[in-house]
């Protein structure tokens, strides 16, 4: 199951149906450096508690997907760092997140592509993430204006500032 989830970092621990939410994978985190803290670099091994998150995904196939992801708290031992406790975060899903990192670029793919309205209609994100998606995706594919060889009247100001 881990194979076809395909989420890197993470490792299905099993999926169940639920008739509301349609199939739920509960994912653990399958990275050994997400227990390194994230200011220290030192890797813990004390638990201080475990929480669930529901980040959202892409659905799979013709049925939603809801994911819960079980991750650990870490307690920092480490006596110089300032943080004391962190929680574990992969590159798909950094600290904070509550959407993945292949639904971001799939809607922002799908922004990119000119129809709008099958973001709004599908309804994976809101459009400000999707936006701030699309943004992403534009600064990485855009590349830098040149000097400008002349300077026209709205490059310019006149009179005292305002």
């Amino acid at each position: 199951m881990t194979i076809l989830f395909g989420l890197p970092g993470f490792r299905v621990r099993d999926v169940v149906r639920d008739d509301a939410l349609g199939r739920v994978v509960n994912v653990l985190t399958d990275d050994p450096g997400a227990a390194a803290g994230p200011r220290c670099g030192v890797v813990s091994t004390s638990v201080r508690q475990r929480r669930t998150t529901r980040p959202r995904d892409l659905p799979c196939g013709q049925e939603r997907l809801a994911v819960r992801w079980h991750k650990t708290q870490w307690a920092c031992r480490e006596r110089a760092c300032p943080r004391k406790a962190f929680t574990d975060q992969i590159p798909e899903l950094p600290a904070g997140a509550r959407v993945t990192g292949r639904l971001r670029r799939h809607v922002a793919g799908q922004i990119a592509s000119g129809p709008l309205v099958s973001v709004a209609v599908d309804g994976l994100l809101s459009w400000p993430i999707g936006h701030a998606a699309w943004l992403v995706l534009a600064d990485a594919q855009l590349a830098e204006p040149g000097p400008a060889a002349v300077l026209g009247i709205d490059e310019t100001r006149r009179g005292r500032p305002s």
